[in-house]
């Protein structure tokens, strides 16, 4: 920050030059508001570094599972506070040593990392873990007990090391993972149906990020996806080093009599593009994904956060119908022939797979591949959000607005422990709120979501807490605040005068909260259109002539344009820093007596922010006296009040 000084060296001028020349960056790709968590909110430092972590939540509980090094820690969230109860897996001597002999650049691998917890039934929890390289698995009841001398092998469910990615989900009992090792594959690997995988030389390498469940109207035709990248082996020195895809099975798929026995015979992915199909700068490969599932047949969208070569990320959004429809009209790419009647991408009952014909399965052994690529809806990215910020999660939830008309909201972690709060509504997308809810800056490793309670769960390798998912309160007493804030679970109440959770859901005629997400009408609050600060908010400062002192505004929202005038007659400009837009007396704006105010404009909406009267020692009835330090650090506080 610009501190407030008696003077300032050239070094600093040119310093509040380059800030003033980053404050022309597009409000809209900036966080509006940084919020911070309050210092008693439930956060749970973990002691030490979980390098692994899985992370599980059942809807409408109060209790999360996080799964690191030899222990599950299950989480209580109540009352504002956070309880944490151990589970201890740890992973015998013996095996410890065998890691060891058999992994010996793994060393520090050689534990039980846990890498699966799902859920099978109400009574019962799967945990899996790595186990010093020869993987297993136990039953956790619901009181929180595992069941003792109850175990099976977990090599179908897990990596021997903790540093290969993997990812599971648990369908109607049945445990589906998708292992990046040696040989990458994907399979169903527990539960009362048939065990079945994926041919060898339908993944290369594949790296897996996430999977989802795309429910239907039909349980039979219901189909999972999986999202994963795959190293581009043919990569020149102008082509992307990595490829991102999405796999697709029926959940009905049990195999073939023939051909496909006891692999999928559902199987095809498609390649997934971030960007657009003119512009060669994309984004190709895939950090995490998540699909928000809608109730009507093929309903939802899917949101992905992908990297480029240089690290830098961007937030594609793809209809689910669309992608639905890209795997039941393309063709197999390679593949010349017929496969009619039958088409290779409609998911079919069990009981009609079993007549599938051998061409046809024979052709989905050989040609996994679609043909068509799956770019994103408008066929670009959502610009609006920072394209050099450093995403590492996704999540998403639906809201309803005051008029019933549904808006996505985007909660996305970073790689410094923040989370961004984003409006994604038809063609705009803003980023209301950064959330910092972490003491050390990490990267974000884990988000869950329950809209039944309303709440966020976020961790990282060392800390773990839940936040509201509307904090209504922190966006001011003020009408024109809340309603600026555009923040859909919010809405001002004109009965109780403040900002407020709308309940849900809003379908009540008699309604009458105000709330508009467009950001361009205002009319509707009590306090206008341009508002004051009451005269016991002006502030006296007296200088010296030879003084020379910063007067700084706070700075609330960072989508508004910051002015100061002098006598409310002459405007100047201010220099951004950080929290505060800073009035730096010089050549155009010399140290005169007057009143100066800061006023803050967005939307159509006047704020004054703050007011100085600003006293030059000398004049008649003022002592002759300099500014002191402490009213410099008076300056100070008056800024960080705000922040």
């Amino acid at each position: 920050m610009c501190i407030p000084a008696f003077s300032i060296g050239n070094m600093n001028l040119l310093r509040c030059f380059l800030l003033s020349v980053l404050s022309l960056v597009s409000a809209e790709k900036i966080p509006r508001l940084k919020l911070h968590q309050k210092v008693d909110a439930p956060v749970l430092s973990f002691g030490g570094v979980e390098n692994y972590t899985v992370f599980f939540h059942d809807e409408g509980s109060s209790q999360v599972y996080i799964g690191g090094r030899e222990v599950v820690r299950v989480l209580s969230f109540t009352n504002g506070l956070v309880t944490e109860t151990q589970i201890r897996l740890s992973a015998d001597e013996k095996t410890k040593k065998d890691c060891k002999t058999k992994y010996p650049n793994s060393k520090a691998e050689c534990e039980n990392f846990i890498r699966v917890i799902q859920r099978l039934n109400r009574t019962s929890t799967l945990l899996c873990g790595t186990n010093a390289g020869s993987p297993k698995c136990w039953f956790l009841k619901n009181e929180g007990k595992v069941l003792p001398g109850v175990t099976f092998k977990g090599e179908n469910m897990v990596p021997a090391l903790p540093s290969d990615p993997s990812v599971t989900i648990s369908v109607d009992g049945n445990v589906y993972a998708a292992l990046s090792q040696e040989k990458s594959v994907i399979q169903r690997s527990y539960g009362p149906l048939k065990v079945i995988k994926s041919e060898d030389k339908w993944l290369q390498g594949a790296e897996f990020v996430s999977a989802a469940l795309l429910p239907a109207k039909n349980k039979e035709t219901e189909a999972i996806y999986f999202f994963f990248n795959e190293a581009n082996k043919t990569a020149g020195l102008d082509s992307v080093p990595f490829k991102a895809w999405l796999g697709r099975v029926c959940k009905a798929d049990e195999g073939a009599k023939a051909v496909l026995v006891d692999s999928w015979t559902t199987f095809l992915k498609a390649r997934l593009v971030c960007g657009n199909m003119s512009d060669p700068r994309r984004f190709e490969k895939l950090v995490d994904a998540y699909v928000l599932v809608e109730g009507s047949e093929n309903g939802g969208t899917m949101y992905g956060i992908f990297a480029n070569e240089w690290g830098a990320t961007a937030v594609c959004m793809y209809s689910m119908a669309r992608i639905t429809q890209a795997f039941t009209v393309s063709k197999l790419k390679g593949f010349t022939g017929s496969v009619s009647p039958n088409v290779p991408g409609k998911c079919i009952s069990n009981s009609a797979t079993s007549s599938l014909p051998k061409h046809f399965l024979t052709a989905m052994k050989d040609y996994p591949e679609l043909d068509a690529v799956v770019f994103p809806d408008e066929d670009r990215p959502l610009y609006s959000l920072p394209t050099g910020e450093s995403y590492t999660r996704i999540i998403a939830d639906r809201v309803w607005d005051t008029s019933n008309s549904s808006h996505t909201v985007l909660f996305l972690g970073t790689d410094k422990g923040k989370i961004h709060k984003v409006l994604q509504s038809g063609s705009q997308t803003v980023i209301l709120a950064e959330l910092s809810p972490f003491k050390e800056e990490s990267p974000v490793s884990t988000l869950g979501l329950d809209s039944t309670t309303g709440h966020l769960y976020a961790s990282t390798e060392t800390e773990a807490t839940r936040l509201p998912l509307a904090n209504c309160t922190q966006y001011g007493k003020a009408c024109w605040e809340c309603v600026l804030a555009r923040d859909p679970y919010c809405g001002w109440d004109p009965t109780g005068k403040q900002c407020t959770l709308l309940s849900k859901p809003v379908n009540d005629t008699t309604n009458i909260m105000l709330q508009s997400l467009d950001a361009k009408n205002v009319t509707a609050c009590d306090d206008g259109l341009v508002v004051r600060s009451p005269d016991e908010d002006m502030r006296e400062v007296t200088v010296g002539p030879s003084s020379y002192i910063y007067l700084p505004c706070p700075v609330r929202s960072h989508h508004a344009s910051y002015t100061w005038n002098k006598d409310a007659a002459k405007q100047y400009a201010c220099t951004m820093d950080g929290e505060a837009c800073l009035l730096r007396f010089g050549q155009d704006a010399p140290l005169e007596p007057g009143l100066f105010t800061c006023s803050a404009t967005e939307e159509g909406v006047k704020a004054e922010m703050t007011r100085y009267r600003l006293l030059k020692a000398g004049a008649a009835g003022i002592p002759q006296l300099a500014l002191m330090p402490a009213v410099v650090l008076q300056l100070i506080a008056i800024s960080a009040a705000f922040v």
